[in-house]
């Protein structure tokens, strides 16, 4: 071992985080012996946190992350990076931090207690107020000190960091004032009018708190309805409602000076957004009228200095500025993008109540009651991709750009189809558009044209037609070239002269994935940006990244990729639009043999390439300050919980920042390590096994297999401590199995028997190793891998139990089905997706049928556990009960479980805990000799739930 990481363990070993976590009743981090440790229980499972919203100041000096179990309470922790200090706020998440990191807020969430009981006492008022309020705690620190804000709905720190704003829902009585003072104000209004106002004042209005950090002083402003805070410096805007009025201002906070910038009747304001000084506020400004059509919206624009508003002449025949797309300000301050959506079709009236008897007999008047789709053969998506697409589809826009200085507009599309991504590009950007190739989606997939956009014109230029939608293309920093990868070649755009030559054109590599296994183009290993200077960009082959000039040469950067099966990509620290072509690259690498991490730097002026960290672990890069000059990063393996870690650019001075589950020490746990074998053809392939920390080499074990399509670059990945549909590992080996997690090969035209070739040899490896007891393997699987474990015992009988969650069982009527989540056919992931059929059912019908278990269902003789979710918008449920039923009729032992309203992976918690137990049960029996659970021997008759 190297002796950064002798330092880097010495230090781990000395640091000690007040990590308290009294709801989960961690205790001490200290080890145990491993006599005294014991077999995960589900409540254990329960309890274990993850690292979620982490988030790092300005100045790079604190990290503020939420601690978030499974099932129960999350805590809110704020850490300095160059020390460790350490704060905590219970009940806790959603951290935002002031600029300096001075100060932390964070929400604060009612018990889950709360929750719970208020789910089950609906008739306790005040309990189901607690349970849907959230909190708010503030910690400066500087010295751990607390102040907690109640009913806050939503905070933010402005931009310079010295105020806190605090948006909260006025109480009834404080509602109630509001409205009486609104009524005074329009004593001329109508008393009807004046209920009516009472009532929105009360609905929709809140309170902003200003909280002055330094000393704690207050200020507050009432009926408020929105509010924005600038990235930087003091201003914020917010919108006051009192009636039907209402009005939009800016106040700094730095003298408390308040300017109304626009108000009146039934008028709205919304996509409020500074720009990056703070000095300019962009918003759009439309009626209000949410019963109606959308509203014609106009871009209003306000400047620190300048007199009153600047309407944007952004009027456009035939479309609406869009209040569904925000403007959003370039880096520099100098564009803003929007966009526009379509005029709506004229609203249809609702159907009245016949007014006489021919009006009763009108057939006119009937047919208007209908409720019709039409499924036409030759519409651009299928009736069920509508309607799942529908609320998106009107809030759809296409995009257009305003030259701030000019006060100018240009259209950048004129589909809503349009797909772009904003970038700091000044002069330019890439826009992709589908429709060609809507209809095609139901068998092929998806695929997309690509322009090059002026921002000046709106001039478009295509730079390639009908690739893979994930081939994104990338612009040049100067926005002239945009380079691409197409037939397995990478091809520079020149927008200049509207030119396309292919480069690299010597290097034999593929820059597409040489593993592919679908009949379909393969990806390819993508771009990782370009020179600062547009002269080159850097693309990946499978290992090693090269650098491709513009004018056709190729050099690699990486000595030794290919060679070391070492995967290196890029990991950019900053958002610039180039590298320098000096700059020193941080290089991530994972041995595509061994499957371990590590980081590297790549000098791009000199071609020095060392190692910067490199063990037996996975490491992940999570964040970067330039003004510390220090990563932050975490390390896992099976046993070691992935938690923060800074360090220096070079990663010395290493320095551990989180460690949220210290009760880890207190289980047994297990260790996973690499194997390898042959399959029929002679190729080889991995997996990994789990053993037990007690594993006794003389005497085999049950062995519990799960797969999906490879996980042997899991090996040091630690295993999410969650309850779900998929086993957890370390609770499985607990309870003394030995877990196997194997790879699986894929040959087109024949997923099920490929699983076979894969799994078959990979146990019989388990079993002549002496790892394995022959007669005490289990299968589990969900969704593809659920297809795959019903397949696989058609064809063996070596499993001696299986659970198959979520399988297709019938590839004939899954082709002609429907994705219900997002309404898709189903037909392209069989022709070119995960099936890898390859041909239509209409071409080839021979391999739908043979790749499908219902078919050969009589050839079962493995017990058989299916679980299925009656709203499964992935796989249709149906897909289960054809086969329940097959197996059924044959006599088969078969059990399906039916959670209802259930998706494709559970949700309601209760339903995770019961799957669980079921398949522990299940597997217990059918490999340990376990007493067969009552639910498997008599099952369970019909029980009406209550809604």
């Amino acid at each position: 071992m190297s002796t950064l990481m002798h330092r880097r363990r010495r230090l781990l070993t000395s640091l000690t985080l007040a990590i308290a976590g009294a709801s989960l009743s961690l205790g001490s981090s200290v080890s145990l012996a491993d006599s005294e440790k014991r077999p995960l229980q589900l409540t254990d499972i329960m309890q274990f946190r993850e690292i979620e919203q982490s988030v790092l100041s300005d100045n790079g000096r604190w990290f503020a992350y939420s601690a978030v179990p499974d099932y129960g309470d999350p805590v809110g922790y704020v850490v300095n990076v160059l020390s460790g200090e350490q704060f905590e706020a219970e009940r806790a998440d959603q951290p935002q931090l002031n600029a300096d990191g001075r100060y932390v807020a964070f929400r604060q969430r009612p018990s889950l207690l709360t929750r719970e009981q208020a789910e089950f006492d609906d008739a306790d008022d005040e309990l189901q107020k607690r349970s849907k309020e959230t909190d708010l705690v503030l910690i400066d620190t500087e010295n751990g000190e607390q102040q907690e804000f109640s009913r806050v709905a939503r905070f933010a720190f402005t931009g310079d960091g010295d105020y806190l704003l605090m948006l909260s829902m006025n109480d009834d009585q404080a509602a109630t004032d509001e409205a009486e003072n609104a009524e005074a104000e329009n004593a001329e209004a109508e008393n009807a009018d004046v209920e009516s106002n009472k009532e929105k004042s009360a609905a929709s209005t809140q309170t902003l708190t200003l909280l002055r950090l330094s000393d704690g002083d207050q200020q507050q402003i009432k009926q408020v309805s929105d509010f924005q805070v600038a990235e930087a410096g003091p201003r914020f805007a917010y919108t006051i409602k009192n009636n039907d009025t209402t009005s939009l201002w800016v106040m700094n906070t730095t003298n408390h000076s308040r300017l109304q910038l626009a108000g009146a009747i039934d008028i709205a304001f919304s996509g409020l957004a500074f720009n990056h000084a703070g000095d300019a506020l962009a918003f759009l400004q439309g009626e209000a009228d949410p019963e109606q059509a959308p509203a014609a919206q106009a871009l209003q624009l306000w400047q620190y200095g300048q007199p009153g508003l600047t309407r944007i002449e952004s009027e456009r025949e035939g479309w609406l500025l869009s209040e569904h797309q925000s403007p959003s300000w370039s880096e520099d301050d100098a564009r803003i993008f929007i966009g526009y959506q379509p005029l709506p079709a004229a609203a249809e009236e609702s159907l009245a109540a016949p007014a006489s008897y021919d009006e009763l007999y009108s057939l006119d008047r009937l047919l208007d009651d209908r409720r019709l789709q039409v499924w036409h053969g030759d519409d651009e998506r299928v009736i069920t991709h509508q309607r799942q697409s529908y609320e998106n589809s009107q809030k759809a826009t296409t995009p257009a750009v305003v030259w701030v200085e000019q006060g100018r507009v240009v259209m950048l599309g004129d589909d809503i189809e349009d797909n772009w991504r904003q970038t700091e590009h000044a002069t330019a950007q890439l826009v992709s558009n589908s429709r060609p190739y809507l209809r095609q989606i139901s068998w092929d997939g998806f695929y997309h044209d690509i322009d090059h956009v002026s921002l000046d014109s709106g001039e478009r230029q295509r730079v390639v037609s009908q690739v893979r939608s994930n081939e994104r293309g990338s612009l040049s920093p100067n926005g002239r070239y945009v380079a691409y990868q197409n037939d397995d070649a990478y091809y520079v755009f020149d927008s200049q002269d509207g030119s396309q030559q292919q480069v690299a054109t010597e290097v034999t590599v593929s820059w597409v994935d040489e593993e592919n296994d679908r009949p379909m183009e393969a990806s390819s290993y993508g771009i990782a940006g370009w020179l600062d200077d547009s002269s080159a960009f850097l693309a990946y082959d499978r290992y090693d990244v090269w650098k491709l000039s513009v004018d056709g040469d190729a050099v690699k950067l990486t000595p030794n990729g290919r060679e070391q099966e070492m995967q290196y990509r890029v990991r950019a620290l900053n958002d610039d639009l180039g590298f320098a072509s000096d700059q020193r690259l941080l290089i991530e690498s994972y041995s595509d043999r061994e499957k371990y991490h590590g980081f590297y730097q790549l000098d791009l002026a000199s071609g020095a390439f060392e190692v910067l960290l490199q063990d037996k672990k996975r490491y992940r890069y999570v964040d970067y300050s330039d003004e510390q000059q220090r990563i932050l990063f975490t390390e896992e393996d099976f046993r070691q919980f992935p938690d923060v870690w800074s360090a220096t650019l070079d990663f010395d001075q290493p320095l551990q920042l989180t460690e949220v589950n210290p009760q880890i020490d207190q289980f047994k746990w297990g260790n996973a390590e690499l194997i390898d074998w042959q399959i029929e053809d002679g190729e080889t392939l991995q997996g990994i096994v789990i053993k037990p920390d007690d594993y006794d080499p003389s005497r085999t074990y049950p062995v519990m297999v799960y797969y999906y399509e490879q996980y042997s670059q899991r090996l040091y990945h630690f295993n999410q401590m969650k309850v779900n549909h998929r086993p957890n590992f370390p609770f499985y080996v607990g309870q003394d199995y030995v877990v196997f997690l194997p790879d699986i090969r894929f040959r087109m035209g024949a997923p099920g028997p490929s699983a076979t070739e894969s799994l078959v040899p990979g146990v019989e490896k388990l079993i002549d190793m002496g790892i394995a007891d022959p007669d005490a393997i289990g299968l589990h699987g969900h969704s593809w891998s659920g297809y795959q474990s019903a397949f696989v015992v058609t064809e063996t009988d070596m499993f001696a139990a299986v659970v198959s969650g979520a399988p297709v069982s019938n590839m004939t009527s899954a082709y002609t089905g429907i994705r219900w989540q997002s309404g898709l056919a189903r037909q392209f992931q069989y022709e070119t997706g995960q099936s890898r059929i390859g041909p239509s059912m209409y071409e080839d019908l021979d391999p739908y049928i043979e790749n499908s278990p219902v078919f050969f269902a009589d050839q079962i003789n493995t017990p058989m556990l299916i679980q299925f979710g009656d709203a499964d918008g992935a796989v249709p449920w149906e897909q289960g009960i054809e086969y329940y039923l097959a197996l059924r009729r044959l006599d088969k032992e078969v059990v399906m479980l039916h959670y209802e309203d259930e998706p494709h992976h559970l949700q309601r918690y209760a339903n995770k805990i019961d799957y669980t137990i079921k398949m522990l049960e299940f597997f217990d029996h059918y490999l340990k000799g376990e007493p067969a659970p009552e639910w498997w021997v008599e099952g369970m008759p019909f029980q009406q739930y209550a809604e």
